[in-house]
């Protein structure tokens, strides 16, 4: 036999004991399907619907830390970098550089200067028998078509049986240091612009109170409760129709930019109504009058 025909039998001989073996066989790796026996690995298989829900919920949970983050780091920037400081504690700057010093120096002399009339930066009422009531603010407001609201200038003095005002000055001016209270009130035949009747009651007695308010006052948080502590009293006085009441009898020391507050309210046993408005051509109600130092 020619030995390129012996190879080609022993090859046959050889591939048919393979195949009979793998037939034969009771490995179970032999026993899966072809499916089985070429599944792919994992990561190539599509994703179920379990794996779905997994991915979303981990997206969801990253979202919700990164929103939790920006707020927590937005909360802390507007209470740090935009936080309401106020302005309670600036220095109030002096715009009068040298004049001290200047008169002082007995160079020159100052002219003569009437005293100036003081108007309050605040005037607001509490009541003693609503004590938690905020002060009214804005009575008179009103709202203009072209300017938006607008807030007249107007001052409120309303002393009853249950309602006080308390009343703040800035001293302003160089050299004008020495301070007068005053009450002033139209009478018959003096002009009130404002819509509001003139109320007064000629028996009233008056207890003026100076109160303890080194700060500006906050009318938006002022109540009877909230209203700063009394430092003294400062007098009792009748005022009258138709012309001014000193409070006190002499004037009283007042540094350049100082705040000075005062309340007042009925005298004891007095029924007692003072109810008047000021406006921008009127001066009307409690007013402090600065006199000249230098």
């Amino acid at each position: 036999m020619a030995p390129h025909h012996v190879h080609e039998e022993n090859a046959q001989l050889l591939h048919d004991r393979d195949s009979y073996e793998l037939e034969g066989s009771s490995d179970p790796f032999n026993d899966r399907s072809a499916e089985a026996r070429y599944q792919e690995p994992a990561w190539k298989q599509p994703p179920s619907r379990h794996s779905y829900l997994s991915w979303m919920l981990s997206l969801l949970i990253i979202v919700a830390l990164a929103d939790l983050a920006t707020l927590f780091y937005m909360s802390r920037i507007m209470n740090t970098v935009y936080a309401e400081v106020g302005t309670d504690g600036l220095e109030f700057a002096s715009p009068y550089h040298g004049l001290a010093e200047l008169y002082s120096s007995g160079t020159i002399n100052a002219s003569q200067i009437d005293p100036i009339l003081n108007t309050p930066r605040v005037v607001a009422q509490v009541f003693s028998d609503r004590p938690k009531e905020l002060a009214p603010v804005g009575e008179h407001d009103f709202f203009n078509k072209v300017f938006g609201t607008l807030s007249p200038h107007e001052k409120h003095l309303h002393v009853s049986k249950h309602t006080r005002t308390i009343a703040q000055f800035r001293v302003i001016d160089f050299g004008m240091e020495e301070c007068s209270l005053v009450i002033r009130l139209p009478g018959d035949g003096d002009r009130i612009e404002s819509k509001e009747p003139f109320l007064f009651d000629p028996l009233s007695v008056l207890d003026v109170y100076e109160l303890d308010a080194p700060k500006p006052l906050d009318v938006r948080t002022l109540s009877y409760n909230t209203r700063p502590p009394t430092k003294r009293k400062l007098a009792t006085v009748s005022p009258r129709a138709g012309g001014e009441t000193s409070v006190l009898p002499t004037t009283f020391p007042c540094a350049w930019s100082t705040l000075h507050t005062f309340e007042i309210a009925c005298g004891k046993g007095s029924d007692c109504l003072l109810d008047v408005w000021s406006s921008q051509n009127t001066t009307w109600g409690v007013y402090m009058y600065q006199h000249q130092t230098v």
